[in-house]
């Protein structure tokens, strides 16, 4: 008999994990959330179905899951789902958010490969932010130049006014400053093989034209610095080698899907695929006609 279950907050990260639950052991009874206005009146099935929170205290379902990763959102919801009177079981995916990584786990299992088939190029990232994945890339990869692309200074407000005014996000110039290049190289394993390339992208890859990648982590989060990335990293990805792009299938940053359906309308389908993590993060396989 499978478990009953109701998700609540019907965002980015409830409808992100709904996949990941494993359809023979729950059944799903809808989504819960606050904002009346992503209530729904007919649903054509239970995983479209969003109710009020009150309304979901009343099903009885066997566990209720928190999807905000915020856990002081979750603390609230979870007191005012208290307050209503549940008596199953209440569980946060704040709580696994930072114990499970699909990410860097799909990242370690590539560097594998990259090192198994001796695929060349240095290894790079694009928003490095507070060098979390810088960490794992300069120990994933000790002997390979590891290039840092970022403003170190959050975004900049050429790239937000593009994101504005095409109505991709909400971003705000200064989003994710509370970083600095000093900060990242204190974190990371082997920083005499880091390179820091400071400012604004692309114009921080001059001088590179002639590198060559095995790995990219593409992480600007907005379009403009997205498509200049698939720009630049793709056609000096060296077959066999792979672009993990951050933020594809991402309701908050929907520019980086636009940027992807850009540079294939030029170019070509790319060889991509989604990983189920809850960011919508893929992979781009340079594919390798010699295997």
């Amino acid at each position: 008999m499978k478990n009953t279950m109701i998700l609540v907050g019907f965002g980015q990260m409830g409808k992100a994990v709904l996949p990941l639950l494993h359809s023979s052991h729950w059944e799903i009874l809808g989504f819960a959330d606050n904002d009346s206005q992503k209530w729904t009146q007919d649903c054509p099935s239970a995983t479209h179905c969003v109710m009020s929170v009150e309304e979901a205290v009343t099903r009885r379902s066997d566990v209720m899951l928190l999807c905000p990763i915020s856990k002081a959102r979750a603390a609230v919801l979870k007191q005012q789902i208290l307050d209503l009177g549940y008596e199953g079981c209440i569980c946060l995916l704040a709580d696994f958010y930072d114990a499970i990584d699909i990410r860097g786990a799909s990242i370690q299992k590539m560097a594998k490969r990259i090192r198994n088939h001796s695929i060349p190029g240095a290894i790079a990232e694009l928003g490095v932010y507070q060098g979390a994945l810088s960490a794992l890339l300069s120990l994933l990869f000790p002997d390979r130049t590891l290039y840092l692309f970022d403003t170190f200074a959050g975004f900049d407000p050429r790239d937000t006014a593009q994101e504005q005014s095409r109505q991709f996000s909400s971003a705000r110039e200064g989003d994710f400053s509370d970083t600095s290049a000093e900060a990242v190289l204190a974190r990371i394993p082997h920083p005499e093989n880091a390179v820091i390339k400071k400012g604004f992208f692309p114009e921080t890859a001059a001088g590179l034209e002639q590198e060559c990648f095995a790995l990219v982590s593409l992480d600007a989060d907005l379009y403009a610095p997205t498509r200049a990335g698939l720009d630049y990293f793709y056609p000096r990805l060296n077959p066999g080698g792979v672009i993990v792009l951050h933020d594809y299938d991402n309701q908050r940053f929907r520019g980086v899907y636009r940027a992807v359906e850009e540079y294939e309308a030029l170019h070509g389908p790319l060889c991509l695929m989604p990983l189920a993590d809850l960011h919508g993060s893929c992979m781009i396989l340079k594919p390798d006609p010699q295997r």
